[in-house]
């Protein structure tokens, strides 16, 4: 009985949740522009708060918890905090991924795996800081190091995650889409800088759309992950 209450809690819960970030998409998206900074760390708060409705004493949950509490930290620094603090930010958004890391290396199931991604982490983390230092040289900071850091994370982490895709399918989308978000914003940074795209071009028209087309990735990708820990904690009582 007590599983089938909170089976019919989960689905209200997620329905309502689903729906009050389906109004903050659109408004971030085509909203007016000086509520959008207010309006995306909303978003990003309702899903960590989301996330604590199915809080469990189980480490893959209190794990993804507190990754989404330092995504809404990095928020609070990107969004809210003037002028924006991209360190603070950035340095909160690898604590992010070392989370989601740990999460995916406790659903692991052997020892060897669990070594050999271990050495295969820690091998690209090195490779890829030498790289930065070899191309921006004398550029080379504390930012640039947490930021080739973070994305090296970021992307070993959409490998495992689609490595253990059955685990939860839901989280590796929501990495996946995390990527797609920072792809976008790499593509604005760069272009005219690094990138000669012209701007008649259809890559141009996809990167400056009219709406913001890296939180078309970014607020689907929390509410995915978010959206994860209410099926795990589903699965646990079940």
């Amino acid at each position: 009985m007590e599983n089938n209450k909170f089976k019919k809690f989960s689905i209200i819960a997620t329905i309502v949740f689903l729906c009050i970030e389906l109004v903050f998409f659109v408004l971030i998206l085509w909203g007016p522009g000086e509520l959008i900074g207010t309006l995306e760390f909303t978003s990003i708060a309702i899903a960590f708060c989301f996330s604590l409705l199915f809080f469990a004493k189980v480490s893959t949950i209190i794990l993804t918890e507190i990754a989404l509490f330092f995504t809404m930290t990095a928020d609070f620094f990107l969004e809210i905090v003037k002028p924006m603090m991209q360190a603070v930010a950035m340095t909160s958004f690898l604590l992010v991924q070392l989370c989601y890391f740990a999460r995916l290396f406790i659903e692991l199931k052997t020892k060897k795996w669990k070594i050999i991604n271990l050495v295969i982490r820690a091998a690209t983390i090195c490779i890829a800081v030498v790289a930065t230092i070899i191309v921006v040289k004398e550029n080379f900071d504390y930012l640039s190091c947490i930021s080739i850091v973070y994305f090296a994370n970021l992307i070993l982490n959409i490998i495992l995650s689609f490595s253990e895709f059955k685990t939860s399918p839901l989280f590796a989308f929501g990495l996946l889409l995390f990527l797609g978000c920072d792809v976008f914003i790499g593509l604005q940074a760069a272009a005219g800088v690094y990138l000669d795209i012209p701007t008649t071009s259809t890559l141009y028209k996809i990167i400056f759309t009219p709406f913001n087309i890296a939180w078309l990735c970014y607020l689907p990708s929390q509410v995915l992950i978010s959206t994860s820990v209410a099926k795990k904690k589903l699965e646990i009582n079940l």
